[in-house]
């Protein structure tokens, strides 16, 4: 039982961070464009992530608030994991979010596709992605890199801030969203002061940069993620030397 409670504990910590701002643009083709909310920098979203269990393989089904809802702080803030496994019959469940978008548009080619929906908590859900995962992937330290399967550009819009991290080999990842998951507390405004409360490894910075022209993060099939310590998310930029 001890075990159980531990691995459930270990799937929790993991699967917020491969999902986060990562897995809505991951379920097979047969597109149709994302119901987008007007202002997609700062937009709050949340996620459930279901998850069945075969043999030693791990099925999580992703489903996101962007585009039917805002996920309002009351209805999220009740809402539990046992809730998400009656509703699912899963073996487990995570609950991510709330979670803020900092790019400014998605542009999303083949891959992406509106999917079922549903109502839990009086909010409302669609389907973004079903994911295979194994016991391997539950490694996933703060400031570790992991691939995320998508096609999807992120575009940052000239003359607005982002925030960035450089590793000591020069890759430089960009802020794609931020969470209050450990931070409740955090807003868009303290984001420039960030680094301040972050534990960075030996080496690295973090910086609010403002490009000078769109700044697109473009994933060509596979995104490089790495999360902070607090559970906020980047995409690599550019590689390292």
């Amino acid at each position: 039982m001890r075990q159980t409670a531990t691995l459930t504990g270990r799937f929790q910590t993991c699967l917020a961070a491969a999902f986060a701002a990562a897995a809505l643009f991951t379920v097979p083709a047969g597109a149709q464009p994302l119901n987008l909310p007007p202002v997609l920098r700062d937009a709050r979203y949340c996620e459930i992530l279901p998850i069945q269990r075969d043999a030693l393989t791990f099925i999580a089904s992703v489903y996101n608030t962007l585009g039917r809802d805002d996920c309002p702080a009351d209805k999220w803030k009740a809402l539990t994991e046992a809730d998400v496994k009656r509703r699912f019959d899963a073996f487990t469940a995570v609950l991510n979010g709330p979670r803020y978008f900092l790019m400014d548009k998605i542009i999303a080619s083949g891959a992406t596709k509106a999917g079922e929906m549903v109502d839990l908590g009086g909010i409302g859900f669609v389907k973004r992605a079903e994911v295979k995962l194994s016991l391997w992937d539950l490694r996933n330290p703060p400031y570790a890199e992991h691939e995320v399967h998508r096609d999807t550009t992120f575009v940052f819009e000239a003359g607005k801030p982002t925030f960035q991290l450089t590793a000591p080999g020069g890759a430089v990842y960009v802020m794609q969203s931020y969470s209050r998951m450990k931070e409740p507390g955090l807003t868009y405004a303290a984001l420039p002061d960030l680094g301040k409360r972050l534990e960075l490894p030996k080496g690295w910075t973090y910086a609010k940069v403002v490009p000078s022209a769109d700044l697109a993060l473009g994933a060509d099939g596979v995104a490089v993620v790495v999360q902070d310590d607090l559970g906020n998310t980047y995409q690599r930029v550019k590689e390292g030397k």
